[in-house]
């Protein structure tokens, strides 16, 4: 399982999705700037028409994501490329030196034969954008959860909330005639709260404090009222919007602005709602004055969260309901579509453009790139060739422990008095007989041991010894290939992983090293000529 996980993780291209993430934020925090802008411009306009331009700013910020995967299509240089800057922090100045020797990708061959030496995936071998992209999901995780955590809280409202009495489900017709709503709302009462509460995305029921029972008609029209126009704006999908919205984009200040002018902009439009069907604004005014006194000794997050005065400065707010010069009109259809047909315009233009450096950089960048993938990938081979030379060793240490072992007396000699000692301890070895006993694995692990050592002579004498004590044995061809290969001798090299892939297919060690050794001559012979 853990494998799996990490393959997956290896092959996710964060730099690319680093890059998405980036290229989207920025064009977001430019439509919150437009929309900013231009409900700046609109002041005098009513808070309907900039509460419109706000859910479509929304709801272009959530779209947004979707949309830039079909592009871009032109690009504007303003950022430079991910690319480079990987690079410029992996190489600190120096160039990749080149590994001598077509052995990149060499098997040990020890012990259990030609298995290919790879370092284990881990957290250092991921991209540092990688983490950057997981801060990112953090973040997201832990906005989203709140949201959850408050639903939950009004939810528990909801379920404990009982029906209300026949003087307020008249009321809410006679108000629903007058908003033209045509929607079937749930009106209920709990003691749990101090306000009304809109509860519910799609099926939107009113709650009321049970505390308002006594109160006069006309205060429970202007309580009423207000939340029946949050329904009939169906504001609850729209806070989804928001949410959603905030979520993605949880570290862009820009889009919290814009998430909170729409709430204030929300807000307005509900109260000239209620101005408009009848409401006196002194009334309305000290109603939502009162309320406000009520919520700040409650220590309920929640309800301060969904109630009426959510979202806007209540002296702001009580200015502009006290303010009778102010437009309270509601915008029209055709404002409407005029709105989204231009936000439409503008979201689907940024996100055919390209915000990075491609064209203009795209020499250095490659080079730079190539320059940084030496770096990675000579890092990678001093990482495998250290745990190939550990295993090496603890593999001859266990059988050092061994006296009976030929390959240890054999490789005593050879370090001693050299190749011809060792030659002459192997013959008087297997002649005597007795306890002592040959095993192809042992004799591999002494080749390397040499081979590790730069001893490329001792270390092909002892792979040859194999090679004519295990004739049938594809993987010691393998190791004494490798070792001329390191002694600089390819020919040979050649001659011996050919016989090893003749003996077993499907070594793809063999394969690709014939080849690495073959481009290696071809490179030698062109720069011989220039």
């Amino acid at each position: 399982m853990i494998s799996i996980v990490e393959t997956w993780l290896a092959g996710i291209p964060w730099p690319g999705i680093l890059r998405l993430v980036v290229d989207i934020s920025v064009k977001g925090a430019l439509i919150c700037s437009i929309a900013g802008v231009t409900t700046l411009l609109m002041h005098r306009c009513s808070a309907s028409l900039r509460n419109m331009i706000w859910v479509i700013a929304l709801a272009a910020l959530v779209l947004l994501p979707a949309l830039s995967f079909i592009g871009p299509v032109w690009t504007v240089p303003l950022l430079p490329g991910l690319d480079s800057l990987t690079s410029a922090s992996g190489l600190q100045g120096e160039a990749a030196k080149e590994i001598e020797g077509p052995f990149e990708e060499a098997q040990t061959g020890a012990g259990t034969g030609a298995a290919e030496a790879r370092s284990g995936f881990g957290a250092a071998d991921l991209h540092w954008s990688a983490f950057v992209f997981l801060a990112w999901i953090g973040g997201a995780v832990m906005c989203l959860s709140w949201y959850l955590i408050s639903r939950f809280g009004l939810n528990r409202i909801l379920r404990r909330a009982e029906p209300v009495g026949d003087s307020w489900n008249r009321l809410q017709g006679e108000i629903s005639s007058e908003l033209g709503l045509r929607r079937s709302v749930r009106l209920l009462k709990s003691d749990m709260i101090g306000a009304a509460v809109t509860i519910g995305i799609f099926n939107p029921a009113v709650v009321l404090p049970s505390n308002t029972e006594g109160w006069p008609e006309c205060r429970k029209r202007l309580m009423l009222s207000h939340e029946l126009a949050h329904v009939k704006r169906r504001d609850g999908c729209i806070e989804l919007l928001a949410v959603c919205a905030a979520v993605l984009y949880w570290f862009n200040p820009f889009v919290w602005l814009a998430v909170k002018r729409h709430r204030v902009e929300r807000e307005r439009d509900c109260d000239d709602c209620v101005l408009i069907t009848g409401g006196k604004p002194s009334d309305y005014a000290g109603l939502l004055m009162d309320i406000a006194a009520e919520l700040g000794g409650s220590g309920n997050p929640v309800m301060k969260l969904a109630a009426i005065s959510q979202g806007s400065n209540l002296k702001d707010r009580l200015m502009s309901i006290l303010n009778p010069s102010i437009n309270r009109k509601r915008g029209g259809r055709r404002a409407a579509y005029l709105i989204g047909i231009v936000a439409a315009a503008v979201v689907l233009q940024l996100s055919v453009f390209g915000l990075w450096e491609t064209k203009a950089q795209e020499k250095k960048e490659k080079k730079d790139k190539e320059k940084c993938e030496e770096v990675e990938k000579a890092e990678k081979l001093k990482k495998m060739q250290v745990n190939r030379e550990e295993k090496v060793k603890q593999s001859w240490m266990k059988i050092a422990e061994n006296e009976n072992s030929a390959a240890y007396h054999v490789g005593k000699a050879i370090k001693k008095s050299g190749i011809e000692a060792g030659m002459d301890t192997y013959k008087k070895l297997k002649t005597a007989g007795g306890d002592y006993y040959f095993k192809e694995s042992e004799f591999n692990t002494l080749g390397y041991l040499f081979l590790m050592n730069d001893k490329h002579k001792e270390a092909i004498a002892v792979f040859e010894l194999n090679v004519k004590a295990y004739p049938d044995s594809w993987n010691v061809y393998d190791s004494l290939g490798e070792a001329y290969a390191h002694a600089g001798k390819f020919d040979k090299a050649i001659k011996y992983y050919e016989k090893s892939v003749k003996l077993n297919p499907e070594n793809e060690n063999g394969m690709k090293m014939i080849q690495k050794i073959k481009e290696k001559g071809e490179k030698v012979k062109k720069s011989k000529k220039t």
